[in-house]
């Protein structure tokens, strides 16, 4: 590798700001209180929510924010009657393992709280002086406590260094790409900046949503009180203009240069968190900077395989739990209601085709070749970190190109016939097994959730692809004859948790009973600790 040219402005930025982050950090003083719950309680809890989120399609780096917007959804009427949810939240929190056991000071329970009641004050003039009618407010209160979820958790786990990391990442690709005139404006740069935060910290909705918040309503997190009855009463139209946002047309352009150039962002803070404070010497020398690169590289293609494997497994206890429980409550009483008799081969196939599927399709995804991919990563990174070349661009980005109408007209038969094919070959499945339309909609539904899922598991092994994958001629076959099921299978998961029953059943009917459990027993070796204490 060869590169004689300097480190570019913004790398050397944030070489500094790292350095002044990392000097700021501060020993904790010794005497000071912390939060400690019982390891018995926090031995259930912790069981509770292995299987809990076990039944979720979720990823792993998601479950503590959706674990705090569960405990606020459920302590909602609490918050609106002033009440204090702060140490309930952190317990909470510590017994399920999401954090750690006497790490955290008394006083978060009071940030909370403090956190807390500014949310608790839009929702309380939501209610009361608006004239939205119930079932919005309800909505609109639901995305708000999306967003105070993800504030908490940010509380939890400062993101300074993610910060620093994605700002620097989107000014430097963004000096990088050529955009097209027509595209070049203020909000494509804020759909560039959304990209690269939503790739680096693979953000679902609910952090994106933040994230546009915290860019739009900065005195929220300063002076919160100037703004709270103007979000209040702005509050519909400010989710309505997010939900735009998030539906860029070229967010998946966008999206598929970030994909690529993910990588590199993670290799230079794995040489900075290593090198601690000789990193631009590492980065000036060629020879070494590859040498690093090379080391970190494989260590991640490694952690991808295996994410891999744990992203395919998670999916395929979900497919397996959730048809079971629809087994149980649809398909077995409509056969004994209908029927009269149960089609043991129908309740047979039904719960086993889709598990084997997604297995199937699932050893058919392959991790980008080690080679060529690494040469791509050592160009790539290069051309980030230096000054900008002007004949070295990333990549070009263009405006989208107008079809005339004959060719959205025969483009939309041809997709109607797809359709029509997908939907023929699935009826002549049901007649010759003699599926009823329950098990049919069952059958459909799962085929789609494994057309979905394997989508996924797709994109979870191209996190570490740097340069464009070939199209497999057969699996290419498979998705245009299954299109149909993989559109149906990201609609259905758009809005997967409330599909989800056996998610369902634990939410409304499990998760209250066993919380207040774990909390009277909190309380009572809390009491007998105190009467020890007196002895």
């Amino acid at each position: 590798m060869e590169s004689t040219s300097r480190l570019s402005i913004q790398t050397k930025e944030l070489l500094e700001h790292i350095q002044k982050l990392n000097e700021q950090k501060q020993e904790r003083q010794s005497d000071i209180d912390l939060i400690s719950v019982s390891n018995l309680t926090s031995g259930i809890e912790f069981v509770y929510e292995k299987i809990r989120n076990a039944l979720d399609y979720h990823e792993e780096h998601l479950w503590l924010k959706n674990a705090i917007l569960r405990i606020l959804k459920r302590r909602l009427d609490e918050i609106l009657a002033k009440q204090s949810v702060g140490r309930g939240l952190v317990e909470e929190l510590i017994r399920g393992r999401y954090l750690e056991n006497n790490h955290w000071e008394e006083s978060k329970t009071q940030q909370i709280d403090d956190i807390l009641e500014k949310y608790r004050r839009v929702l309380e003039i939501l209610e009361t002086q608006t004239a939205l009618p119930e079932k919005t407010t309800s909505r609109l209160e639901q995305w708000f406590l999306g967003i105070a979820a993800v504030e908490l958790e940010n509380s939890f786990q400062k993101n300074h260094y993610d910060r620093l990391y994605i700002d620097y990442f989107w000014s430097s690709i963004k000096e990088r790409l050529i955009v097209d005139p027509e595209l070049a404006s203020p909000e494509f740069d804020q759909q560039l900046y959304l990209s690269v935060f939503r790739n680096f910290l693979q953000a679902d909705v609910q952090l994106e949503s933040f994230e546009l918040f915290r860019l739009q309503y900065p005195q929220w997190f300063t002076d919160s009180t100037a703004i709270e009855h103007s979000l209040a009463n702005n509050i519909e139209s400010i989710k309505l203009s997010f939900d735009h946002a998030l539906r860029f047309p070229l967010r998946k352009k966008l999206d598929s240069i970030m994909k690529r150039r993910g990588l590199l962002i993670s290799l230079l803070r794995d040489i900075i968190e290593e090198q601690n404070g000789q990193t631009a010497a590492t980065l000036e020398n060629p020879e070494l900077l590859e040498g690093k690169l090379k080391e970190f590289y494989d260590k991640r293609y490694l952690a991808g395989r295996a994410k891999l494997q744990t992203a395919a497994i998670r999916a395929i206890i979900f497919l397996v739990l959730t048809k079971m429980a629809l087994l149980f409550v649809t398909e077995i009483p409509y056969q004994r209601i209908h029927e009269g008799q149960l089609n043991i081969p129908v309740l047979l196939l039904n719960p086993l085709i889709p598990p084997f599927l997604l297995i199937g399709f699932s050893s058919m995804i392959r991790m980008p070749g080690e080679e060529q991919n690494f040469v791509k990563v050592v160009s790539d990174f290069v051309k980030i970190i230096k000054e900008p070349d002007p004949n070295g661009a990333l990549e070009s980005v263009k405006a989208p190109r107008k079809r005339s109408v004959p060719v959205e007209i025969s483009l939309g038969m041809l997709y109607g016939l797809n359709f029509g094919f997908t939907g023929w070959l699935f009826l002549n499945i049901f007649r010759t097994f003699s599926y009823n339309v329950v098990d049919g909609f069952v059958f459909v539904f799962f085929l789609s959730l494994v057309s979905f899922f394997a989508f996924r598991l797709r994109k979870t092994a191209n996190e570490i692809t740097a340069v464009e994958q070939k199209e497999n001629l057969f699996m290419t076959v498979v998705e245009i004859i299954l299109l149909p099921t993989v559109e149906l299978g990201r609609f259905l998961s758009q809005g997967l948790s409330a599909l989800n029953l056996t998610a369902f059943i634990f939410d409304f009917l499990i998760e209250t009973p066993i919380k207040s459990l774990t909390s009277i027993l909190e309380e009572w070796f809390g009491f007998v600790r105190e009467q020890k204490q007196k002895l």
